[in-house]
């Protein structure tokens, strides 16, 4: 079990290197004040959680990115070029401040598709009980110029489609199974800034990629940095952990497909539509149309979301 600097990889990311199944962790990682305050800032998201006994808690929303990254025990992550296309994220528990969590996971298939390489990683957080905190399924474009490949569509469009469409009413604060078909979620506005992105995307660390710094994203053939796909997924469960409360942070569940850049200062929004009742494993779950749309009327990620109400 390793604790320190588990992000030191040298192992060229590149599509071809990838082996199934290749197998990250089982690594300890400490969820302390810093981790959350760099989270909060990274986000601009100040609330603070309590758990049942009132002491200090986390979102397990933090450890997202500590689970895409996994790789990077791995690979060496200034090599990598990879662009996020798809997240599946279910949420278990809150995580008590200083407790040590234990981040696992592994890559469990590659596809090809319109002549690139796509990676698909599974991986998970544990408290130091062993009780589940967060489940993490994503997939990635591996190796790609991303000049060549933001901004344009890389897969067929889907059976299911994102609308966008919201009744003419209040939008909704407290998820209820009385809600009306369509009626918008409160939504939840960011504008991110590169000190933002830098934090996010580990520049403190070391890495130089297409959201940390200009360098990394004109290595790309980028004339500006774009936010990491993870960040808009933080915006969309900001919104839902205030609408569900803490059914969201137990029980929730979101899958979410990234369809636009989204790039250094711009301003977006997550929204949401309520769509109705749901079974998720014998339990009645309340599901909502989800997105986020930039300053232009664009929508940059679209998805699915649903929890107990």
């Amino acid at each position: 079990m390793q604790t320190a600097k588990w992000w030191t990889g040298t192992k060229e990311a590149v599509f071809e290197n990838i082996e199934i199944p290749e197998r990250f962790g089982p690594f300890e990682v400490v969820v302390d004040e810093r981790m959350v305050k760099n989270y909060a800032f990274a986000q601009d998201d100040a609330s603070w959680l309590v758990d049942e006994h009132g002491r200090p808690a986390a979102h397990p929303a933090v450890l997202s990115n500590e689970l895409l990254f996994l790789f990077y025990s791995v690979y060496d992550g200034n090599t990598a070029q990879g662009l996020h296309t798809h997240e599946d994220l279910s949420f278990h528990s809150l995580i008590r401040i200083g407790e040590k969590v234990t981040l696992s996971g592994q890559y469990v298939a590659t596809f090809t598709r319109r002549g690139k390489g796509y990676v698909v990683m599974e991986a998970e957080a544990r408290g130091d009980d062993g009780r589940l905190l967060i489940r993490h399924r994503g997939t990635e474009i591996m190796r790609v110029r991303a000049a060549d490949v933001v901004g344009r569509a890389t897969a067929s469009r889907p059976s299911r489609v994102v609308t966008g469409e919201q009744l003419d009413v209040e939008p909704a604060s407290k998820a209820s199974f009385d809600l009306a078909e369509r009626t918008p979620i409160v939504p939840v506005t960011k504008q991110i800034s590169q000190e933002q992105m830098y934090v996010f995307s580990w520049g403190g660390r070391g890495f130089s990629n297409i959201h940390t710094d200009l360098a990394g994203a004109r290595r790309s053939g980028m004339d500006r940095t774009v936010a990491q796909a993870m960040q808009q997924v933080g915006y969309l469960a900001q919104m839902l952990t205030a609408f569900h409360g803490a059914a969201w942070i137990t029980d929730g569940h979101l899958s979410v497909k990234f369809v636009h850049p989204f790039y250094v200062e711009d301003e977006v929004t997550a929204q949401g539509a309520v769509l109705g009742s749901v079974d998720h494993e014998g339990r009645r779950h309340l599901e909502s149309e989800v997105w986020v749309e930039n300053q232009h009327g664009e929508k940059t990620a679209v998805g699915w979301a649903h929890a107990p109400a």
